[in-house]
């Protein structure tokens, strides 16, 4: 099984489409909506060219890593299903057509086949996710000040507050939770390839799945607060966004069971089209 999964995972990266996607995740993270220092909302692109342009001086609230912390953009979050899955269902779609999914049918046998593509999937969506935030935060470092480059007691404040006291353990969190993010917005795609075989169709419905989603999970919130809650803490730990914060919180780990039991959904869904001859 690990073999298999191993092979349909060097399979699925066809580097002119991870480089598309790892680039796009990049280049979206720049539309991130932060504040500038009197307040106004703007994007991180717009920010970064007031910092370059000297049009005022950063504080330690501007530096790299804090801007990197402040997590994913609503536009990232959006686009994300299309672009962490969009090489695995081309591919996916192009074995369909082309009659090489038989021959991998019989060669490893539908349980094998179908488990090893939804694993490699899962995990193809996550490091391609991982390679394109980790890149955001490359060109972040860039781009921004350094975090080192602030005085000792700004840097500590910051440290305690935002880093854990740990600037390494902050990283490895960070980009944990990006591969967690990945994985959660491939659900989608892989979802919809195991219901559908058109390409087109394999390619837009991630993006439509991912904002329904959303849209659920915002009504049912403020209708949560419309009717006096004090607080919506389990919706909004759903929230695609909140798998990033990487923690020992029931908030945290129920959500990532729940995508798990939901990855296990597809996988079995998955099997039983291909057994009833529903994918050939």
């Amino acid at each position: 099984m690990i073999r298999c999964i191993g092979m349909e995972l060097r399979k699925n990266c066809y580097w002119p489409f991870v480089l598309l996607s790892v680039v796009g995740i990049a280049c979206l993270g720049f539309f991130n909506t932060v504040y500038d220092p009197s307040g106004t909302q703007t994007t991180l692109f717009s920010l970064i060219r007031q910092i370059r342009g000297g049009t005022f001086v950063p504080d330690v609230s501007f530096s790299a890593p804090v801007m990197w912390k402040q997590g994913l953009g609503s536009w990232l979050i959006l686009f994300a299903p299309l672009l962490v899955s969009f090489g695995y269902v081309v591919i996916l779609s192009s074995e369909r057509q082309n009659g090489q999914m038989k021959f991998e049918l019989i060669r490893a046998g539908s349980i094998r086949y179908c488990v090893s593509k939804v694993v490699s999937g899962a995990l193809f969506c996550g490091f391609v996710f991982l390679a394109g935030y980790g890149l955001f935060g490359l060109l972040l470092k860039f781009f921004l000040p350094a975090f080192s480059s602030f005085g000792t007691e700004e840097q500590s404040f910051y440290m305690e507050m935002y880093f854990g006291n740990s600037m390494q353990a902050f990283l490895c969190r960070q980009l944990l939770g990006a591969f967690l993010f990945g994985i959660l917005a491939g659900v989608f795609g892989i979802g919809t390839a195991v219901f559908f075989e058109d390409k087109y169709m394999l390619i837009c419905l991630p993006f439509l799945l991912n904002y329904i989603y959303q849209q659920i999970l915002q009504k049912i919130t403020q209708g949560m607060y419309a009717a006096g809650a004090e607080s919506a803490a389990w919706v909004e730990s759903f929230y695609p966004a909140s798998i990033v914060n990487v923690s020992a919180s029931r908030y945290w780990t129920v959500p990532l069971l729940v995508l798990g039991l939901v990855y296990l959904v597809v996988a079995a869904a998955f099997i039983i089209r291909v057994k009833r001859g529903r994918i050939t």
